[in-house]
């Protein structure tokens, strides 16, 4: 094997190892995110104390995915498509470690919700839930195998997440003011609430990430993509 070829062979492996390690950590923020709302609704404090305790792991995934990155661009010093992809890793770790982190405050909250009797209508909290762990699956998806449609479908659905979040939220709100006997457990409920959308928003900027490394758009704060993937044509764009 020729020098050139090792060399591009070991970026490669390098690149999969990160990538792999990124898929290995959004597949732990999805389970915590999946214990913590199933505590909240089963009523299982195990399943929250997990949520909480697994938390570690994604701290230190995170950790190890900046230093992958950061060794790659040292070591290999990638341009254009390959540069996108390693800080899309990077990026995208944050944005788990985040997801994991709201998590974490539902099931300190749902611990605690525990402690009392089970508030009649907590089952309202699901539907918001699904919406924002629909996002987060769909933009993992779209990170695992480039998919700029998918990752465009997790931003659009941004819209139903903050039409679930103000319904459902108000809902709670409203539950706040008149059934005094739960007012800690609707506080919690409207605060877990806003932890979802959060989940979602943080959904999306995977996405939007998805499509900057893959197309090199930036459609963050209202940019638009080209016409030209607009109508379809989403392959990675590789220039410099």
């Amino acid at each position: 094997m020729q020098s050139g070829d090792h060399i591009l062979s070991n970026f490669n492996t390098a690149l999969q190892e990160l990538r792999e390690t990124t898929l290995i950590m959004a597949a732990g923020a999805q389970r915590n995110l999946q214990n913590t709302i199933n505590g909240l609704l089963q009523r299982d404090k195990q399943l929250c104390n997990q949520a909480i305790a697994d938390d570690e792991d994604e701290d230190q995934l995170e950790i190890q995915i900046d230093s992958l990155g950061l060794q790659i661009i040292v070591r290999f010093q990638p341009v254009a498509t390959d540069l996108r992809m390693v800080i899309g890793a990077m990026k995208t770790a944050t944005n788990l470690e985040r997801i994991s982190d709201q998590a974490v405050s539902i099931a300190k909250r749902s611990r605690k919700m525990l402690k009392n009797d089970e508030v009649p209508e907590v089952s309202r909290i699901e539907g918001l839930y699904q919406v924002a762990a629909g996002m987060l699956a769909d933009a993992i998806t779209a990170y695992s195998d480039s998919d700029i449609d998918l990752a465009l479908t997790v931003v659009e659905n941004e819209k139903t997440l903050k039409k679930t979040h103000k319904t459902t939220s108000r809902f709670f709100s409203e539950k706040l003011e008149t059934q005094t006997g739960h007012y800690r457990d609707y506080l919690d409920l409207v605060l877990i609430c806003r932890w979802l959308d959060r989940v979602g928003n943080l959904a999306t900027n995977i996405a939007e990430d998805v499509i900057f490394e893959t197309t090199s758009a930036d459609i963050r704060h209202g940019g638009e993509l080209p016409p030209e993937l607009l109508e379809g044509n989403n392959k990675p764009d590789t220039s410099d």
